[in-house]
Protein backbone atom coordinates (compact mmCIF):
# COMPACT_ATOMS: atom_id res chain seq x y z
CA UNK A 1 0.00 0.00 0.00
CA UNK A 2 1.45 3.36 -0.54
CA UNK A 3 0.71 6.14 2.09
CA UNK A 4 -0.49 9.47 1.74
CA UNK A 5 -1.04 11.55 4.66
CA UNK A 6 -4.67 13.68 5.22
CA UNK A 7 -4.56 16.15 7.53
CA UNK A 8 -7.04 18.70 8.33
CA UNK A 9 -5.84 22.36 8.67
CA UNK A 10 -7.63 25.51 8.49
CA UNK A 11 -5.33 28.32 8.75
CA UNK A 12 -1.72 29.91 7.41
CA UNK A 13 -0.31 29.95 11.12
CA UNK A 14 3.28 29.26 11.11
CA UNK A 15 3.29 27.03 14.70
CA UNK A 16 0.39 25.08 13.56
CA UNK A 17 1.47 24.76 10.25
CA UNK A 18 4.39 23.44 11.21
CA UNK A 19 3.23 20.56 13.15
CA UNK A 20 0.74 19.58 10.77
CA UNK A 21 3.60 18.93 8.25
CA UNK A 22 5.76 17.43 10.47
CA UNK A 23 3.17 15.21 11.05
CA UNK A 24 2.51 14.61 7.45
CA UNK A 25 6.41 13.42 7.41
CA UNK A 26 5.72 10.63 10.45
CA UNK A 27 2.58 9.69 8.76
CA UNK A 28 4.34 8.57 5.33
CA UNK A 29 7.55 7.63 7.19
CA UNK A 30 9.67 9.71 6.40
CA UNK A 31 12.33 11.08 9.14
CA UNK A 32 12.96 14.56 8.71
CA UNK A 33 16.06 13.64 10.52
CA UNK A 34 17.19 12.80 6.63
CA UNK A 35 17.57 16.69 5.62
CA UNK A 36 21.16 16.78 7.78
CA UNK A 37 23.52 18.00 5.61
CA UNK A 38 21.23 17.84 2.22
CA UNK A 39 20.82 20.30 -0.39
CA UNK A 40 16.67 20.12 -0.62
CA UNK A 41 14.92 21.68 -3.35
CA UNK A 42 12.21 23.35 -2.36
CA UNK A 43 9.49 23.84 -5.73
CA UNK A 44 6.62 25.73 -5.03
CA UNK A 45 3.74 26.65 -7.60
CA UNK A 46 4.81 30.28 -8.32
CA UNK A 47 2.88 30.69 -11.85
CA UNK A 48 2.36 34.32 -11.41
CA UNK A 49 2.52 37.17 -9.53
CA UNK A 50 -0.30 36.77 -7.26
CA UNK A 51 -1.83 37.74 -4.50
CA UNK A 52 -2.22 34.80 -2.00
CA UNK A 53 -5.86 35.34 -1.29
CA UNK A 54 -6.57 34.26 -4.93
CA UNK A 55 -4.91 30.69 -4.40
CA UNK A 56 -3.31 30.76 -7.78
CA UNK A 57 0.31 30.29 -5.97
CA UNK A 58 1.61 28.14 -3.05
CA UNK A 59 0.60 30.25 -0.27
CA UNK A 60 3.89 31.52 0.79
CA UNK A 61 3.97 30.81 4.53
CA UNK A 62 3.37 27.25 3.42
CA UNK A 63 6.80 27.41 1.59
CA UNK A 64 8.28 29.01 4.79
CA UNK A 65 6.82 26.40 7.39
CA UNK A 66 8.65 24.02 4.97
CA UNK A 67 11.63 25.75 4.57
CA UNK A 68 11.99 25.88 8.40
CA UNK A 69 11.57 22.60 9.16
CA UNK A 70 13.79 21.61 6.66
CA UNK A 71 16.58 24.06 8.32
CA UNK A 72 16.03 23.23 11.99
CA UNK A 73 17.22 19.73 10.56
CA UNK A 74 20.47 20.82 9.30
CA UNK A 75 19.27 21.06 5.89
CA UNK A 76 19.86 23.51 3.23
CA UNK A 77 16.54 24.65 1.32
CA UNK A 78 17.22 25.83 -2.53
CA UNK A 79 13.93 27.67 -4.01
CA UNK A 80 13.88 26.38 -7.39
CA UNK A 81 10.84 27.54 -9.75
CA UNK A 82 10.90 28.94 -13.45
CA UNK A 83 7.45 30.53 -14.14
CA UNK A 84 5.76 30.46 -17.16
CA UNK A 85 5.86 33.85 -18.32
CA UNK A 86 7.05 36.53 -15.83
CA UNK A 87 10.56 36.12 -14.60
CA UNK A 88 11.37 34.41 -11.42
CA UNK A 89 12.57 37.26 -9.59
CA UNK A 90 9.58 39.74 -10.85
CA UNK A 91 7.27 37.26 -9.30
CA UNK A 92 9.28 36.75 -5.97
CA UNK A 93 9.21 40.74 -5.79
CA UNK A 94 5.58 41.10 -6.36
CA UNK A 95 4.44 38.41 -4.06
CA UNK A 96 4.95 37.60 -0.50
CA UNK A 97 7.70 35.28 -1.17
CA UNK A 98 10.37 38.51 -1.16
CA UNK A 99 9.63 38.70 2.46
CA UNK A 100 9.85 35.00 3.22
CA UNK A 101 13.21 34.23 0.98
CA UNK A 102 14.83 37.13 3.07
CA UNK A 103 13.40 36.81 6.60
CA UNK A 104 15.24 32.83 5.93
CA UNK A 105 18.35 33.33 3.61
CA UNK A 106 17.14 30.85 1.53
CA UNK A 107 18.97 30.23 -2.05
CA UNK A 108 17.29 31.08 -5.57
CA UNK A 109 19.13 28.80 -8.30
CA UNK A 110 19.12 30.08 -12.00
CA UNK A 111 15.92 29.00 -13.88
CA UNK A 112 17.91 29.84 -16.92
CA UNK A 113 20.56 27.05 -16.53
CA UNK A 114 19.34 23.44 -17.74
CA UNK A 115 20.34 20.01 -17.89
CA UNK A 116 18.77 17.07 -19.97
CA UNK A 117 17.02 14.61 -18.51
CA UNK A 118 17.12 10.97 -20.03
CA UNK A 119 14.76 8.33 -19.28
CA UNK A 120 14.22 5.22 -21.37
CA UNK A 121 11.18 4.40 -19.73
CA UNK A 122 9.28 7.22 -20.63
CA UNK A 123 7.17 6.66 -23.49
CA UNK A 124 7.63 9.33 -25.96
CA UNK A 125 9.59 12.05 -24.54
CA UNK A 126 12.77 10.15 -23.26
CA UNK A 127 14.80 13.24 -23.07
CA UNK A 128 13.71 16.60 -21.49
CA UNK A 129 15.37 19.29 -20.43
CA UNK A 130 15.06 20.60 -16.75
CA UNK A 131 16.59 23.27 -14.46
CA UNK A 132 20.00 21.98 -13.83
CA UNK A 133 19.41 22.60 -9.65
CA UNK A 134 17.26 19.58 -9.67
CA UNK A 135 20.44 17.48 -10.46
CA UNK A 136 22.39 18.92 -7.92
CA UNK A 137 19.76 18.45 -5.14
CA UNK A 138 19.78 15.62 -2.64
CA UNK A 139 16.29 15.62 -1.83
CA UNK A 140 13.26 17.21 -3.68
CA UNK A 141 10.12 18.70 -2.16
CA UNK A 142 7.37 19.58 -4.28
CA UNK A 143 5.03 21.77 -3.12
CA UNK A 144 2.02 21.87 -4.83
CA UNK A 145 -0.99 24.00 -4.97
CA UNK A 146 -4.29 21.99 -5.64
CA UNK A 147 -6.57 23.85 -8.33
CA UNK A 148 -8.78 23.14 -11.12
CA UNK A 149 -7.16 22.98 -14.78
CA UNK A 150 -8.51 23.79 -17.72
CA UNK A 151 -6.41 21.03 -19.71
CA UNK A 152 -5.86 18.30 -17.27
CA UNK A 153 -9.03 18.77 -15.16
CA UNK A 154 -7.11 19.50 -11.39
CA UNK A 155 -3.74 20.42 -11.05
CA UNK A 156 -1.68 19.08 -8.05
CA UNK A 157 1.94 17.03 -7.02
CA UNK A 158 2.53 15.69 -11.22
CA UNK A 159 1.61 18.44 -13.16
CA UNK A 160 4.04 20.90 -10.66
CA UNK A 161 6.89 19.10 -11.76
CA UNK A 162 6.16 20.89 -15.61
CA UNK A 163 7.41 23.83 -13.62
CA UNK A 164 11.05 22.14 -13.76
CA UNK A 165 11.04 23.15 -17.53
CA UNK A 166 12.27 26.53 -18.19
CA UNK A 167 10.10 29.84 -18.41
CA UNK A 168 8.14 29.99 -22.27
CA UNK A 169 9.93 26.35 -23.46
CA UNK A 170 6.89 25.38 -21.20
CA UNK A 171 4.19 26.64 -23.84
CA UNK A 172 6.27 24.92 -27.18
CA UNK A 173 5.34 21.45 -25.17
CA UNK A 174 1.71 22.14 -26.44
CA UNK A 175 2.47 21.94 -29.66
CA UNK A 176 4.41 18.94 -29.51
CA UNK A 177 1.96 17.10 -27.30
CA UNK A 178 -1.05 18.75 -29.23
CA UNK A 179 -4.44 17.29 -27.07
CA UNK A 180 -5.19 16.72 -23.48
CA UNK A 181 -4.51 13.16 -23.65
CA UNK A 182 -0.54 14.03 -25.69
CA UNK A 183 -0.15 16.43 -22.61
CA UNK A 184 -0.88 14.26 -20.21
CA UNK A 185 1.14 11.34 -21.27
CA UNK A 186 4.03 14.02 -21.16
CA UNK A 187 3.49 15.29 -17.87
CA UNK A 188 3.99 10.99 -16.90
CA UNK A 189 6.62 10.81 -18.80
CA UNK A 190 8.19 14.23 -16.74
CA UNK A 191 7.37 12.65 -13.75
CA UNK A 192 8.35 9.21 -14.58
CA UNK A 193 11.96 10.75 -15.91
CA UNK A 194 12.21 12.74 -12.54
CA UNK A 195 11.31 10.10 -10.50
CA UNK A 196 13.22 7.17 -11.49
CA UNK A 197 15.66 8.75 -14.03
CA UNK A 198 17.83 10.48 -12.01
CA UNK A 199 21.25 9.73 -11.14
CA UNK A 200 21.95 8.79 -8.61
CA UNK A 201 18.46 8.89 -7.50
CA UNK A 202 16.87 11.29 -5.01
CA UNK A 203 13.51 10.99 -3.11
CA UNK A 204 10.49 13.52 -4.43
CA UNK A 205 8.29 14.06 -1.34
CA UNK A 206 4.76 15.95 -2.29
CA UNK A 207 4.09 18.22 0.28
CA UNK A 208 -0.19 20.15 -1.29
CA UNK A 209 -1.20 22.88 -0.14
CA UNK A 210 -4.92 22.36 -0.12
CA UNK A 211 -6.07 24.68 2.62
CA UNK A 212 -7.13 27.29 0.25
CA UNK A 213 -7.19 25.77 -3.42
CA UNK A 214 -9.11 26.98 -6.10
CA UNK A 215 -12.11 25.69 -7.98
CA UNK A 216 -13.74 26.76 -11.53
CA UNK A 217 -11.57 28.42 -14.36
CA UNK A 218 -8.39 27.43 -12.80
CA UNK A 219 -5.49 27.59 -12.52
CA UNK A 220 -5.01 31.48 -13.18
CA UNK A 221 -6.78 34.46 -12.28
CA UNK A 222 -10.23 33.29 -13.69
CA UNK A 223 -10.35 30.57 -10.80
CA UNK A 224 -12.49 31.07 -7.63
CA UNK A 225 -10.62 30.72 -4.04
CA UNK A 226 -12.28 27.64 -2.11
CA UNK A 227 -11.11 26.50 1.32
CA UNK A 228 -10.72 22.72 1.27
CA UNK A 229 -8.53 22.76 4.49
CA UNK A 230 -6.64 20.03 4.21
CA UNK A 231 -2.73 19.14 3.69
CA UNK A 232 -1.24 16.48 1.83
CA UNK A 233 1.51 14.27 1.50
CA UNK A 234 3.35 11.59 0.12
CA UNK A 235 6.23 10.24 -1.96
CA UNK A 236 4.14 9.33 -5.06
CA UNK A 237 2.76 12.26 -6.58
CA UNK A 238 0.19 9.98 -8.30
CA UNK A 239 -1.08 8.94 -5.24
CA UNK A 240 -1.39 12.60 -3.97
CA UNK A 241 -3.39 13.79 -6.84
CA UNK A 242 -5.35 10.78 -6.26
CA UNK A 243 -6.96 11.97 -3.00
CA UNK A 244 -7.06 15.45 -3.51
CA UNK A 245 -9.40 14.76 -6.37
CA UNK A 246 -11.40 12.43 -3.98
CA UNK A 247 -11.72 14.88 -1.36
CA UNK A 248 -12.71 17.54 -3.69
CA UNK A 249 -15.34 15.26 -4.73
CA UNK A 250 -14.07 15.74 -8.71
CA UNK A 251 -14.28 13.15 -10.98
CA UNK A 252 -10.96 10.62 -11.23
CA UNK A 253 -11.79 9.07 -14.40
CA UNK A 254 -11.43 12.76 -16.21
CA UNK A 255 -8.01 13.49 -14.22
CA UNK A 256 -5.81 12.00 -16.62
CA UNK A 257 -2.65 12.52 -14.96
CA UNK A 258 -4.23 10.07 -12.46
CA UNK A 259 -5.86 7.71 -14.41
CA UNK A 260 -2.94 7.06 -16.85
CA UNK A 261 -0.68 7.46 -14.77
CA UNK A 262 -2.19 3.97 -12.62
CA UNK A 263 -2.28 2.33 -15.70
CA UNK A 264 2.05 2.85 -15.95
CA UNK A 265 1.97 1.93 -12.93
CA UNK A 266 4.48 4.24 -11.37
CA UNK A 267 4.17 2.57 -7.61
CA UNK A 268 0.44 2.22 -7.70
CA UNK A 269 -1.73 0.85 -10.36
CA UNK A 270 -5.13 1.80 -8.58
CA UNK A 271 -7.14 3.98 -5.65
CA UNK A 272 -7.39 1.01 -4.22
CA UNK A 273 -3.45 0.14 -3.56
CA UNK A 274 -3.39 3.94 -1.47
CA UNK A 275 -3.75 3.87 1.97
CA UNK A 276 -4.74 7.47 3.79
CA UNK A 277 -2.95 7.78 6.91
CA UNK A 278 -4.13 10.97 9.36
CA UNK A 279 -8.04 12.36 9.55
CA UNK A 280 -10.71 10.11 7.92
CA UNK A 281 -11.14 11.12 4.25
CA UNK A 282 -15.32 10.93 4.04
CA UNK A 283 -14.64 14.18 6.91
CA UNK A 284 -12.97 16.25 4.54
CA UNK A 285 -14.74 15.61 1.33
CA UNK A 286 -17.36 18.47 -0.17
CA UNK A 287 -19.86 17.92 -2.43
CA UNK A 288 -19.75 21.38 -4.09
CA UNK A 289 -16.44 21.53 -5.36
CA UNK A 290 -17.30 23.73 -8.64
CA UNK A 291 -14.62 22.30 -11.73
CA UNK A 292 -13.06 23.92 -14.79
CA UNK A 293 -15.47 23.58 -18.06
CA UNK A 294 -13.66 22.18 -21.01
CA UNK A 295 -14.30 20.60 -23.95
CA UNK A 296 -16.94 17.58 -23.41
CA UNK A 297 -14.74 15.39 -25.87
CA UNK A 298 -11.53 15.52 -24.41
CA UNK A 299 -13.01 15.80 -20.45
CA UNK A 300 -14.26 12.79 -21.27
CA UNK A 301 -11.22 11.17 -22.56
CA UNK A 302 -12.46 10.60 -25.99
CA UNK A 303 -9.83 10.71 -28.89
CA UNK A 304 -11.25 12.46 -31.87
CA UNK A 305 -10.10 12.50 -34.47
CA UNK A 306 -11.33 15.13 -37.07
CA UNK A 307 -8.58 17.69 -35.36
CA UNK A 308 -8.86 20.16 -38.06
CA UNK A 309 -9.40 24.16 -38.07
CA UNK A 310 -12.56 23.80 -39.49
CA UNK A 311 -13.57 20.91 -36.64
CA UNK A 312 -12.28 22.77 -33.51
CA UNK A 313 -13.99 25.83 -34.99
CA UNK A 314 -17.15 24.66 -34.91
CA UNK A 315 -17.54 22.08 -32.18
CA UNK A 316 -14.33 23.12 -29.27
CA UNK A 317 -14.23 25.82 -26.94
CA UNK A 318 -12.23 28.44 -27.71
CA UNK A 319 -10.22 31.47 -25.35
CA UNK A 320 -12.45 35.13 -26.56
CA UNK A 321 -10.44 38.06 -24.98
CA UNK A 322 -13.04 40.37 -23.53
CA UNK A 323 -12.24 44.01 -23.94
CA UNK A 324 -13.66 45.42 -20.76
CA UNK A 325 -11.21 43.71 -19.07
CA UNK A 326 -8.52 43.28 -21.13
CA UNK A 327 -5.80 45.90 -20.88
CA UNK A 328 -3.14 44.99 -23.84
CA UNK A 329 -0.48 43.79 -21.63
CA UNK A 330 0.15 41.07 -24.48
CA UNK A 331 0.98 38.05 -21.91
CA UNK A 332 -0.97 36.31 -24.12
CA UNK A 333 0.70 36.86 -27.05
CA UNK A 334 4.09 36.33 -25.81
CA UNK A 335 3.30 32.74 -24.14
CA UNK A 336 1.24 31.57 -27.47
CA UNK A 337 3.39 28.69 -28.94
CA UNK A 338 1.67 28.66 -32.07
CA UNK A 339 1.43 31.92 -32.99
CA UNK A 340 -2.37 31.94 -32.94
CA UNK A 341 -2.51 35.61 -31.34
CA UNK A 342 -1.08 39.60 -32.49
CA UNK A 343 -1.55 42.71 -31.46
CA UNK A 344 -5.16 44.45 -31.67
CA UNK A 345 -6.39 46.18 -34.87
CA UNK A 346 -8.24 48.39 -36.23
CA UNK A 347 -10.70 49.90 -33.10
CA UNK A 348 -10.35 46.67 -31.68
CA UNK A 349 -9.20 46.89 -28.33
CA UNK A 350 -8.24 43.42 -27.63
CA UNK A 351 -5.55 40.88 -29.28
CA UNK A 352 -6.46 39.40 -32.35
CA UNK A 353 -7.13 35.23 -32.73
CA UNK A 354 -6.43 33.14 -35.42
CA UNK A 355 -8.51 30.68 -34.41
CA UNK A 356 -7.30 28.38 -37.13
CA UNK A 357 -3.74 28.29 -35.83
CA UNK A 358 -4.70 28.51 -32.11
CA UNK A 359 -4.25 24.46 -30.52
CA UNK A 360 -6.79 25.51 -28.01
CA UNK A 361 -3.92 24.81 -25.15
CA UNK A 362 -5.50 27.75 -23.21
CA UNK A 363 -2.04 29.24 -21.76
CA UNK A 364 -3.04 32.50 -22.51
CA UNK A 365 -6.41 31.98 -20.44
CA UNK A 366 -3.99 30.55 -17.27
CA UNK A 367 -1.28 33.21 -17.92
CA UNK A 368 -4.00 36.25 -18.30
CA UNK A 369 -3.42 38.52 -15.04
CA UNK A 370 -6.68 40.52 -15.61
CA UNK A 371 -8.45 37.20 -15.91
CA UNK A 372 -9.78 39.15 -19.63
CA UNK A 373 -9.61 35.51 -21.50
CA UNK A 374 -12.55 33.19 -21.14
CA UNK A 375 -14.12 29.63 -22.88
CA UNK A 376 -16.54 30.69 -25.63
CA UNK A 377 -18.41 27.62 -27.45
CA UNK A 378 -18.21 26.64 -30.88
CA UNK A 379 -21.07 26.91 -33.06
CA UNK A 380 -22.10 23.18 -32.82
CA UNK A 381 -21.00 22.00 -29.94
CA UNK A 382 -24.12 21.30 -28.32
CA UNK A 383 -24.25 18.38 -31.28
CA UNK A 384 -20.79 16.69 -29.23
CA UNK A 385 -23.38 17.40 -25.66
CA UNK A 386 -21.06 20.15 -25.12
Amino acid sequence: MTPVSLLRCNTYDNDILKEQIRQSFKNIGFDVKTFKKARVVVKPNLLMPAKEEKAIITHSEFFRAVVQIVKENGGMPILVESPAIHSLERVIKKTNYARVIEDEGIEIANPAITKTLNYDGAKKFKHIDIGAAYFDADIILNLPKFKTHGITYMTGAVKLLFGAIPGVEKSKMHLRAPDHSDFAEFLLDLYGAMTYGMTPSKPIIHVMDAICVQEGEGPGPAGKPKWLNAILAGENGISVDCVATMIAGLDISKALTVVNGFERNYGVSSKDEIKVVGDNIDALCVDDFEPATGSTIFSNMFRWPFNTPTFKNLFLDRPIPREERCTLCYQCKKICASGAISASAGKKKVPEYDYNKCIRCYCCLEICPEAAIEKGRGRFQWVLGG
